[in-house]
């Protein structure tokens, strides 16, 4: 509800920019037709009540969040309206303490919101409440009016017309009103209700309800009531004579005592402003054609430059390169070199900075130096900055690119950049694997040789002439020639040391089918007779290209016969498994299983004992699509899966996503449990499922490593079973919950157990 809150404060103070401007716009615009400042405040409504907004060059909003959603976490308050003074001001004042001495608690955030969040609520009700019980007396007070004609009523208990109903309005007159006035009155009143006036007040109140903390909201309203008068006023007179607008202004003047009630309720249309009104149409005169044209650009322009946000900080992985970056940190060293990142680091910048939030055009600190920044240079030559200039948190962070700067206020990427470069996610740098480009007809299609053939030597395969036809990649040794792969045809050739072992694998993009044709990446290991194959027919091709701004072989996924790409990664070899790093799916688990079945397309298999995935299902279907082992398993043989996902649960249970498959010739000894180590802690398998529902989306942390199974874990966050998984404190004492295959798991100290 904090975070609700923390919205519509936004949302008000976004508004409330458009508000001054609506004042403005009234005062300049006064010989326009009155329907044009109803207009205005539509517009307003529009801004109140679209959560959302799209960015544009031309937007005067000077800040979209005034206050980031940090706030709510975050020791003390971070104001962001848009204008530096106010904001330097504001924030320096506030600082992290109330009074001098006295340190503002943790969480102080947090508490505020909440006891904000409760009194806006209670607010929303008091006002709610005073609008059912005004409505109700009034509606007591015409229950015994006397039907006149159509939808007009006469009582009583009227001292003053006004409309009453949003579905069936009702005109209600007073018994003593005369016929001269009666037929003013009504007029205006049936004006009312063809401009659809009695929609626009309650929209506008109920508005006014959840906005009813600011100021600004309170006039706005007050001045909406009083313009749909003015513009019903002269929808009615713009036909009248100067003698009958004399009778239709004593008949405003008649009308103007006694309205106390009427004007009590939000849900009711009673006269207001009658002094304003009645020089108003007094001094009316039909506008100039000319002057409503400007007052319609007006309202376009209002519209274009408050109800968009800023443009905040643009880059788009897909145009823009990053070829190098590295990063500094002088907050706790005297002396700072700068170290270059690694190309998972620059990879996973880039695509940070597609996603960074929060951001403001702004030179706030252009005349501060930097504590902290990350600096990248892409492959146009220009450089992207991200500099951090607090010394006491992670705050104060803007990006400086082409000329300008831009403010952060988006908390977690300002946690990233201080993490980065206080080296908390520096890892040792991989060695970018030699790529040997063979040839590669994705890139000239038109030159594709489908008569031809290609041969080449490699230094670490001195016996071995690797020879391709358009359809059959083959070795050639003395006079045997073996047969490695086919296609239909066989797109480029590659040759990649992607295991490590000092011998290159062969990678090409295939296609393959007849009549309904994929493209899939195929890789072959020669020097241990594997081969991988990355296919999904039908849905999506594969294909592979060299990217030369980081050395790596990339991987592109695309919708199945279209150039729409889904993703794109680079071709690793991790965790003893060929994976394409940067995919969606790179959480994988792996377990040893015993083929009971071979059937078309999949395994039926039983995990080995004491293997995590045995908890779920003892008969799991594994298809076999996208891994094509070497050699090929049989009944009976023990296989290592490589998987991600969930274990469906059906019966058998079924893998939907495979990634590997390899024959081990002897089933490895699980004689521990599956356990993982947590601060130090060794926590094991009960075996049983928490029962608990209702828990928060924010892990405690994740199972980032893993032993082998009849090992126990020795560091922290280390499993004997898999990584990837997500963890929570439990609710007892001396347990842990883990988030595994879509449910939580309980492990226990062995006390506990």
């Amino acid at each position: 509800m904090s975070d609700l809150f923390l919205k519509i404060v936004n949302m008000s103070i976004s508004a409330s920019w458009l508000v001054v401007a609506v004042l403005i716009l009234r005062l300049v615009l006064k010989k326009a037709p009155k329907w044009v400042n109803v207009l205005l405040w539509g517009i307003v409504a529009v801004r109140l009540i679209c959560p959302f907004s799209f960015e544009s060059a031309l937007s005067l909003i000077p800040s979209a969040e005034t206050f980031p959603e940090k706030i709510i976490s975050g020791p003390s308050f971070d104001v962001q309206t848009g204008i530096t003074p106010i904001d330097n001001r504001i924030n320096d004042y506030l600082g992290d303490r109330y009074f001098e001495g006295v340190t503002v608690p943790t969480n102080n955030g947090n508490n505020v919101m909440t006891i904000l969040t409760i009194v806006w609520i209670i607010g929303i009700l008091l006002l709610a409440t005073y609008t059912i019980i005004s409505y109700q007396r009034l509606n007591r007070k015409v229950d015994t009016a006397v039907h006149y004609k159509d939808n007009i009523f006469q009582s009583e208990n009227v001292s003053s017309p006004f409309v009453l109903g949003i579905i069936n309005p009702r005109i209600y007159l007073p018994f003593s009103m005369n016929e001269q006035d009666m037929e003013h009155v009504v007029a205006h009143e049936q004006a009312h209700i063809r401009r659809k006036d009695h929609w626009w007040k309650p929209l506008g109140f109920l508005l006014l309800t959840i906005y009813w903390f600011n100021p600004l909201m309170w006039l706005a309203y007050v001045l909406l009531c009083r313009d749909i008068e003015l513009a019903c006023d002269e929808k009615v007179i713009k036909e009248l004579g100067n003698e009958q607008r004399a009778d239709y202004t004593q008949a405003l003047v008649a009308c103007s005592v006694n309205r106390r009630m009427i004007a009590a309720c939000p849900l009711a249309f009673g006269e207001v402003g009658v002094k304003d009104r009645v020089k108003s149409v007094m001094n009316y005169k039909k506008p100039a054609f000319w002057i409503i044209i400007l007052a319609v650009i007006a309202c376009v322009i209002v519209a274009v430059c408050f109800l968009t946000n800023p443009m905040g900080f643009q880059f788009d992985e897909a145009t823009h390169t990053i070829v190098s970056a590295n990063h500094f940190d002088m907050r706790n060293a005297d002396d700072t070199v700068a170290i270059e990142m690694n190309p998972a680091q620059i990879s996973e910048l880039s695509s940070r900075l597609a996603r960074v939030k929060n951001t403001k055009k702004s030179d706030e600190y252009g005349g501060f130096t930097p504590g902290y920044q990350i600096s990248a240079l892409l492959k146009d030559g220009t450089y992207i900055r991200i500099n951090g200039y607090s010394f006491s948190n992670n705050g104060m962070v803007d990006i400086e690119w082409n000329g300008e700067r831009y403010v952060v206020s988006d908390g977690e990427f300002q946690d990233y950049l201080s993490r980065i470069c206080v080296g908390g996610d520096v890892a040792v740098a991989e060695p970018v694997p030699s790529v040997t480009k063979w040839f590669d007809y994705l890139e000239t299609p038109d030159e594709m040789q489908w008569g031809g053939r290609h041969e080449i030597n490699l230094p670490e395969f001195p016996d071995v002439t690797f020879r391709w036809t358009y359809g059959e990649m083959m070795a050639v040794t003395g006079n045997e020639i073996t047969s490695l792969y086919t296609g239909m045809p066989i797109w480029n050739a590659y040759f990649c040391d992607l295991t490590g072992d000092g011998l290159s694998e062969l990678c090409s993009t295939i296609s393959w089918g007849s009549g309904m044709i994929d493209n899939r990446v195929t890789i072959y290991d020669y020097a241990n007779g594997a081969s991988y194959e990355l296919s999904d027919r039908g849905y999506f091709d594969f294909t592979l290209r060299f990217n030369e701004a980081d050395g790596y072989l990339y991987v592109d996924k695309k919708k199945y016969n279209t150039d729409e790409l889904v993703e794109t990664g680079r071709l690793v070899f991790k965790n003893n498994c060929i994976q394409i790093e940067g995919f969606s799916n790179e959480a994988h688990q792996v377990f040893q299983a015993e083929i009971l079945e071979d059937h078309n397309g999949y395994y039926l298999v039983k995990p080995v004992e004491g293997s995590w995935e045995l908890n779920s299902a003892d008969r799991i279907e594994v298809p076999i699509r996208n891994a094509h082992p070497s050699p090929e398993p049989e009944i009976g043989d023990v296989i290592e899966i490589e998987y991600s996902g969930e274990i469906l649960e059906t019966y058998p249970a079924r893998i939907a996503d495979v990634y590997g498959i390899k024959v081990i010739k002897e089933t490895e000894t699980w004689d521990l449990i599956p356990m993982v180590m947590v601060n130090g802690i060794l926590y094991l398998d009960t075996g049983h499922e928490s029962k608990i529902e209702a828990r928060c989306g924010v892990m405690d942390g994740e199972i980032t490593s893993q032993v082998d199974g009849n090992k126990q874990p020795s560091v922290d966050d280390q499993s004997n079973f898999g990584t990837g998984y997500g963890y929570q404190y439990g609710a007892t004492e001396g347990t842990i919950e883990l988030f595994m295959n879509g449910k939580w798991w309980i492990f226990a100290t062995e006390e506990a157990r």
